[in-house]
């Protein structure tokens, strides 16, 4: 559920530059794969997560920094504040 929230995130933060092109017309800021997987250590336990990268081709510099997972974070109390959220909310869906 961590991973599907940052994935929001990453939503998010394309969908806001969208109408961002490039000279010859493609977006220019889009998707370009994951950060190398890591663990990052709540409450619960220690958590595998996989932090998608984007590319800016417009050299604007335009970066993702998801707000759940902070680069170079080992420990985040923003995820193991989350998780009880991310638990509920994944409980009422199973309903």
């Amino acid at each position: 559920m961590i991973q599907q929230a940052i994935e929001a995130e990453l939503q998010a933060l394309l969908e806001r530059f969208e109408n961002v092109k490039t000279l010859h017309g493609p977006r220019a800021v889009v998707r370009n794969g994951y950060l190398p997987e890591r663990e990052v250590l709540t409450a619960a336990g220690p958590i595998a997560v996989k932090v998608p990268k984007v590319r800016d081709r417009s050299g604007s510099g335009v970066k993702f920094n998801s707000s759940i997972v902070p680069p170079y974070v080992r420990k985040s109390p923003r995820v193991s504040a989350a998780l009880p959220w991310f638990y509920l909310k994944g409980s009422q869906r199973a309903t």
